[in-house]
Formats: C-alpha cells, sequence, structure tokens
C-alpha cells in the first residue's frame, strides 16, 4: 500500500538556527512525510508531530552536511586507520596488564597498604574523565586533542615505569589513565570522520575487536614481562607503541573539524563552554564511591562510619553534578538533552551490565583455572582463548551484519538471550568439570558477550546529529569503563565474603581482610593438606556465588535492548 502523507507545519523559530558558514542553507531543509509503517508505530498529537518533525528537519541537515564531508582515501585513510589501532592496543594492553605485576610491585615498595589504588587509580580517571573528553571532542580539533591525550599517556607511562614510591607509581597510573580516557573517546570519535554511518558498524567492531584482544591478552604479556625482565616492563612497552601512535597520528591523522565547534571562537570562549565546574565535583564523586567499594566489607564492615560517609558524600556529589547540568542546559558538561534521548539511556544500561558481568567473568576464570583447578598462570591464560575467540567472531558477525542489514537491535536481543544462559552453564563449574565443558560454556560466554557489544555506539552515530555524537559516545564508553570498574569491586567483595564464610564451615578461621592480603596463591600454606581438597571444593563454590551476580546483570541488559529504537544504519536521517 502506498504511504500516505501528511502535512505538518512548523514554525520558522522552532527550528535551529546554522551558522552562516554550513554546508546547508535554510532551504535545503525538508520535512519528509511519515510512512503508514511509522504512524503505525506511534500516533502523534499535532505538538508532538511538530516537535518529531523539527528533529527530522535538523538530523536530514546534518546529514545532507554529513554526506558533503570530504573522507581520507588511499594511504591517508589506511594510515588513519593504523593510528586508531595502535591507540586501541595501547590503552587495551595498559588497562589489564597491572593485576599481573601487583605481587612484585608490592614487593618493590614494601607495602600491600596501597594495593587497591594500583589498580583502580587508572580505572577512576578513565571513567571520571570521558565526559570531558567527548566535550573536547565536540569543542577543538580532534587531532590536537587525541595528540594530546597520547602524550599525556606516555608521560603516564614514563612515571609508572621510572617510579621510586608507591605514590608516584599511583600518580603514574592516574596521569596514564587520563590520557586513556582521551584516547579510547578519540579513536571512536574520528570513526565519524573518516567513513560513511553505514560502514561504520564493522568499522567499529574490528576496533572493539582489536582492544578486546589487547584487555583479555594483556594479563598474559604481563606475566611473561614480570617473569622475564621486570614489572617495569609492563610499562615501558608502552613506551614504543606509544611513541609509533604519536608519529602516525602528528604526520597521517588527517585535520578532522568538530562538529560542534565554531571556528570564529576564540580558545578562552572555547575554554568557558567545557564545564570544568562538573569535572571537578564528578571526579570526587567517582572517587568516593570507589574507595568505599574498595573498603566495605574487606577492609572495614559496611556498617562502619568511613564507608557510610563515603556513600553519602558520593550521593551529594552526584546529586550535585546533576543540579549543574540541569542549570547549564546545552552548555553542561553532560547535557541533559543527550541523557533523555531513548537508545542513550538504553545503550548506558546495555553498556553498563554487559562490560560489567564480561569483565566479571574475564576477572575470576583464570582465578577458576588456579585456584580450582590448579593450573599454572601461562597456561590459565591460554585457556581464556576460547572466551576471546568467541567474543572476537561475535563482535565480527555483529559488525558485518548491521553493515549489511542495517539493524543493530536484534544482536542486543540476541545478546540479552545469551548472555545469561551462558553465565547459569558456567555456575555448573566444578573441580571435576570436564574439559570439553570448560572450553563450550566459556566460548560460549565470550560469543554472547561480543554479539551485542558495539549495537550501543552504533545506535548513537543513528539517532543523535553529528553534534552531538562524540557526547553519545562518551556516555557508552563511560558506562563500558564503569561497569567493569564497579562490578568487578562488588564481585570482589563477593567472593571474598563467601569464601570466609564457606572456609569457617571447614573450621577455617579466615577474615575477608586475610583472604584480601594472603591471596588464593598463598593460600595452600597456612591450610592443612588433609583439608586441601575441601578447600577447593570451597574456592569454587564461592566463585559460583560470585557468577551469581553475573546472571543478574545480564538479566538486566534485556532492559537496554528492550528500550533501543528499531532504526537502522542505512536509513537516511528522517
Amino acid at each position: 500500500m502506498a504511504a500516505t502523507t501528511e502535512t505538518v507545519t512548523v514554525p520558522l523559530e522552532a527550528l535551529p538556527r546554522l551558522e552562516s558558514g554550513s554546508a546547508v542553507a535554510a532551504s535545503s531543509i525538508t520535512l519528509e512525510p511519515f510512512s503508514s509503517r511509522a504512524r503505525s508505530n506511534q500516533s502523534h498529537t499535532g505538538s508532538e508531530a511538530a516537535e518529531h518533525a523539527t528533529n527530522n528537519a535538523v538530523l536530514t541537515a546534518e546529514t545532507t552536511a554529513s554526506e558533503q564531508e570530504e573522507y581520507p582515501v588511499g594511504a591517508k585513510f589506511w594510515f588513519t586507520v593504523l593510528s586508531l589501532v595502535i591507540l586501541l592496543i595501547l590503552g587495551g594492553l595498559d588497562g589489564n596488564i597491572v593485576a599481573t605485576a601487583v605481587p612484585n610491585i608490592t614487593d618493590y615498595f614494601h607495602t600491600v597498604a596501597d594495593v587497591g589504588w594500583y589498580l583502580s587509580a587508572y580505572k577512576l580517571c578513565v571513567c571520571s574523565f570521558q565526559f570531558l573528553f567527548g566535550k573536547l571532542y565536540n569543542i577543538f580539533p580532534i587531532k590536537v586533542v587525541l595528540l594530546t591525550a597520547i602524550a599525556t599517556f606516555l608521560v603516564g607511562s614514563v612515571l609508572s615505569s621510572t617510579a621510586r614510591s608507591s605514590s608516584m607509581f599511583i600518580v603514574g597510573r592516574a596521569v596514564t589513565g587520563l590520557g586513556a580516557a582521551g584516547i579510547f573517546a578519540g579513536a571512536f570519535t574520528a570513526s565519524v570522520h573518516i567513513m560513511p554511518l553505514r560502514w561504520r558498524p564493522v568499522f567499529n567492531a574490528t576496533l572493539g575487536g582489536i582492544e578486546s584482544v589487547a584487555v583479555i591478552s594483556a594479563p598474559l604479556l604481563g606475566g611473561v614481562l614480570v617473569q622475564t625482565l621486570s614489572w617495569r616492563w609492563c610499562f615501558y612497552v608502552n613506551l614504543p607503541i606509544g611513541g609509533l601512535a604519536l608519529v602516525v597520528t602528528l604526520f597521517f591523522f588527517p585535520n578532522l573539524k568538530a562538529h560542534g565547534s565554531d571556528s570564529a571562537a576564540s580558545w578562552q570562549t572555547k575554554l568557558g563552554q567545557l564545564d570544568l565546574l562538573s569535572t571537578a565535583v564528578f571526579v570526587p564523586a567517582l572517587t568516593c564511591l570507589f574507595i568505599a567499594l574498595s573498603w566495605a566489607g574487606l577492609k572495614h564492615p559496611w556498617s562502619d562510619a568511613r564507608v557510610i560517609v563515603l556513600f553519602v558524600l558520593f550521593g551529594l556529589l552526584f546529586t550535585a553534578f546533576a543540579y549543574i547540568q540541569h542549570r547549564k542546559g546545552d552548555d553542561a558538561l553532560l547535557p541533559l538533552r543527550i541523557m533523555k534521548q531513548r537508545s542513550i539511556l538504553a545503550g548506558l544500561i546495555f553498556s553498563l551490565c554487559t562490560n560489567g558481568a564480561m569483565n566479571v567473568l574475564e576477572f575470576y576464570i583464570p582465578t577458576y583455572y588456579q585456584a580450582v583447578r590448579e593450573y599454572s598462570p601461562a597456561k590459565s591464560g591460554y585457556m581464556m582463548a576460547p572466551i576471546l575467540a568467541g567474543f572476537m567472531i561475535a563482535v565480527i558477525l555483529n559488525g558485518a551484519g548491521t553493515t549489511i542489514w542495517g539493524y543493530y537491535v536484534p544482536s542486543m536481543m540476541l545478546a540479552s538471550t545469551l548472555m545469561p544462559l551462558a553465565a547459569g552453564l558456567m555456575t555448573t563449574w566444578q573441580v571435576s568439570t570436564s574439559f570439553a565443558q570448560l572450553i563450550i560454556y566459556s566460548a560460549l560466554a565470550g560469543f554472547a558477550g561480543g554479539i551485542g557489544f558495539q549495537a550501543p555506539q552504533s545506535a548513537v552515530q543513528t539517532v543523535l546529529p553529528a553534534s552531538d555524537v562524540p557526547l553519545g559516545l562518551s556516555v557508552i564508553l563511560f558506562a563500558q569503563n564503569f561497569g567493569p570498574a564497579l562490578f568487578v569491586a562488588v564481585a570482589q567483595t563477593i567472593f571474598t565474603n563467601q569464601l570466609s564464610t564457606n572456609l569457617k564451615g571447614l573450621g577455617i578461621a579466615l577474615s575477608p581482610g586475610e583472604i584480601e592480603k594472603l591471596g588464593l596463591t598463598d593460600l595452600k600454606s597456612v591450610i592443612s593438606p588433609t583439608l586441601w581438597k575441601d578447600t577447593l571444593d570451597s574456592i569454587d563454590k564461592s566463585l559460583v556465588q560470585t557468577w551469581y551476580l553475573v546472571i543478574g546483570l545480564t538479566c538486566v541488559t534485556m532492559i537496554g535492548s528492550l528500550s533501543m529504537e528499531w532504526r537502522s544504519v542505512k536509513e537516511k536521517r528522517q
């Protein structure tokens, strides 16, 4: 049946103003009729139709402008891709490589008091400054911001690798995390400028897959470097890789103009648009949350006044942050128009829970292999190959499928269906679980986590105008980094508390704090050999109880999948 048309009258003043230098003249803005299929999905009142048509006009105008954008081709394109690949490998490796080196670092500095910050300082800064970099990439030239982020990352790597004190090492990790926040945001923001929307899903999926390979491979590489050279080489290795990325970016990366930038504005004006007050409130808010989660149930009871105060401070500071966003409107660090977009909220929920669940598995599967199956660190690293292979295959299939068929929601629905199933199967792991079950279940978990991994980023680039894409991407990247930081800490609390409880049933009195300080590797030295088999069963039981968190998180992803708008990357933004 042919689609009927309806006329929507939109006041001229309701349309956003276009800059005088815009590639789209006011006369080029067209309001296209609704199809009968669209009307069957949603009925509009007169005011709703006018608002919908106004949004269509904005997106149509920006699409016309983006279609006129010249994308890099030939050698220039491939050098740009090379730069992005190197950057994501760099960031992916550095984020997880420190875990293997922690025992050697604590031995060198003769302290275990700062262990939590060795891991958290990096993650805290990656999360805290994600929104700021989203704003920076929206205002300043992309190449300038990206080069600054790379340089910051390298400075942090130098500080970490040459640290002479525990405090200096923590500062180095924090500076590295600041640079990594800019690298992650810049890599995916750049994809908006180097290829059309319809090709971005497969490209971003490839980038995400490469980053994931680096993340999962990092502990294995770290173990090799620590055993053969020194823990410092876990950070020295960043320098040649980062130096190469800096050179390639400097000489071959195109001079991309931010969609939201005003070339006539002064640097002082642009700095005023950054909303640094929001960042100054947001960073201590997350700091309070991270400290509270690292203390609660381990160093101090949940009822301890210090833990409660930290949670209260987080709540107050986050409320202040939200209030500032409301008051500053479109000039805020995270404009509410971004967070009110249905697909952005859906993508945030999906990414937060998916990445949180996958990282809990990636953190505790090696624990199962080393503590329960008593594999060597190297063998436990090899046993991560199935989850890595499953993830990579799924990410590439998702990217290719979205590019061919256009729709990204089906992959999210499939992920939300498969992830709880895979997590449930993994709760059946015991000391005697067969090798085939270990391989199949972990491969399924990797596939389930990867099949919808890049869909929220595709949604951002589809539903938002080009000028808002960096801000939208910053929300998804924040969720992808904050989910692991939050839920791995929660999982660690669950595991140590459950293990303490399960060991008490064997007559072994170890508090969660003592287990945390002792570590599973040295647990055998304080337990009678006659109780060791039962101890392995207790560790396995504690891991299964921890993986219930993964089941819960993966079930929540269905909320994000069901809430996502059904849009296609192949459709004209209308």
